[in-house]
């Protein structure tokens, strides 16, 4: 079985990406997304994530450990009883540690291909969305660490939902050079001490 999936292991992961990145786009109320095909397309993709990681052993077993983490966070997360905003940090940092190995992985399996295929572009295209997501995680980082830190972003208490939609716009339209500059960094990057 997992051979199998092995097989099919770009494929699968890039579909199960446009599902988490562009699954708010399909008609279906915005509370059944955020509560229900968000967290599980989540959990997917670090399913497929895993089985991308099938010849590393400890690689493998410390991606399902995350999986372990995240799977608890969502069902933490919907309980609704437990302090939201540090569930949304804890997965915040195991989705930035989730993507960080995979890319990782993915650009190497890319790299390393001695036949070019669609599945090998679709490798290529997951890898480079990944990327996008990990940027999308260090940009709230900075936000929650400095907030304030972009020009133009929303930031409206009642629709927080606002904040990270616009970091993750704002996060690949730096990756992908476009740069419109609706939206753009304004803390330094170093602060001088006096």
């Amino acid at each position: 079985m997992l051979d199998r999936l092995y097989a099919y292991r770009f494929e699968l992961f890039f579909i199960s990406q446009v599902i988490l990145l562009f699954g708010s786009l399909l008609p279906i109320p915005s509370g059944v997304v955020e509560s229900i095909l968000f967290p599980l397309s989540a959990i997917i993709n670090s399913l497929i994530g895993i089985v991308l990681l099938r010849f590393k052993p400890k690689s493998k077993w410390f991606l399902v450990i995350l999986l372990f983490i995240i799977v608890i966070l969502y069902i933490l997360q919907s309980v609704g009883s437990i302090n939201q905003g540090a569930i949304g940090v804890l997965l915040m940092i195991t989705n930035f540690i989730f993507y960080s190995i995979i890319t990782i992985e993915i650009i190497e399996q890319v790299w390393n291909a001695t036949l070019i295929n669609q599945k090998i572009i679709l490798g290529l295209i997951s890898g480079y969305l990944s990327l996008g997501l990990i940027g999308f995680f260090i940009c709230v980082c900075i936000e929650s660490a400095n907030p304030g830190s972009f020009h133009g972003v929303t930031i409206d208490a009642a629709q927080p939902n606002l904040l990270i939609e616009d970091l993750m716009y704002y996060s690949y339209v730096t990756l992908l050079t476009i740069g419109y500059g609706d939206m753009l960094p304004i803390t330094p990057l170093l602060t001088r001490r006096q």
